[in-house]
């Protein structure tokens, strides 16, 4: 009798203590958050020595810090990053831009960053400084890139030339010598290249084409409270100018507010 009453005590603390430690791996897995991306984004997010860095990865990580969440990162290419947000695999994706088509699917947070297009010339090009500038001049556009159809959207009247180019480096050469007027591309990755890789360019004052970026979840009320909190934590992060200062870290200006502001 007194082995069977030991046996049951066995069983009950094993069973609590499974209990606990459930419990333990539950509150655990509620503060770790899963983000997609793919691992070559720069200067948003990409893989470096086996590390995650990057402007939109160094905000998630102050935001998720604030908020006492870890960051667990799935790097794939963009297709499977999509698949992973769509069927769960990842609570949210990096650097999303804000789409009236996304917003049936996703609800997002406030964003964090004003994606724009803007023109890259030749450091010592002086005449070129908006798109006014570059009516009939001929101005390059990597193939497949869509930043060509937004020059072409917001010029006055149908007078830019837009030449495609296969890849960067060519039109980087042939801006920078002048047998090419200009270049059209996001304008904050062509900031962070100038900045952190000495690309032999000049980014031109005004930007255009802007869209807003921000974090999309799944539209659940779980999902709804993380976005409430992860709002507080950006809106700290405005009033303390640490968001403004990640922006001048990666680009040497801030991207953080729009440009209507």
């Amino acid at each position: 009798m007194k082995k069977f009453n030991v046996l049951l005590v066995l069983i009950f603390v094993l069973v609590i203590s499974g209990c606990g430690e459930s419990s333990a791996n539950e509150a655990e897995s509620d503060h770790v958050i899963k983000i997609g991306s793919t691992p070559d984004g720069y200067p948003q997010v990409y893989s470096e020595d086996g590390e995650v860095k990057g402007f939109s990865a160094d905000v998630y990580q102050e935001v998720f810090d604030r908020l006492g969440y870890e960051i667990e990162w799935s790097l794939t290419d963009w297709t499977g990053a999509l698949a992973s947000l769509e069927t769960g695999k990842v609570d949210t994706l990096a650097n999303f831009a804000v789409t009236p088509e996304r917003q049936e699917k996703y609800n997002y947070t406030d964003p964090y960053y004003y994606s724009r297009a803007g023109l890259g010339v030749a450091q010592d090009n002086e005449d070129i400084n908006s798109l006014e500038d570059v009516q009939g001049k001929r101005v390059a556009n990597v193939t497949g890139s869509n930043y060509g159809d937004v020059l072409k959207a917001e010029e006055e009247g149908d007078e830019i030339e837009l030449v495609n180019y296969d890849t960067m480096d060519v039109i980087i050469s042939d801006v920078a010598s002048g047998n090419m007027d200009a270049f059209v591309t996001g304008r904050e990755t062509l900031l962070a290249q100038i900045q952190d890789k000495g690309i032999p360019l000049r980014v031109t004052e005004e930007a255009f084409g802007e869209k807003l970026v921000a974090l999309p979840f799944a539209k659940t009320e779980k999902n709804d409270q993380l976005i409430e909190e992860i709002n507080g934590a950006l809106q700290e992060m405005r009033e303390d100018g640490a968001l403004s200062e990640i922006s001048n870290e990666w680009f040497g200006e801030d991207v953080t507010v729009s440009a209507e502001e």
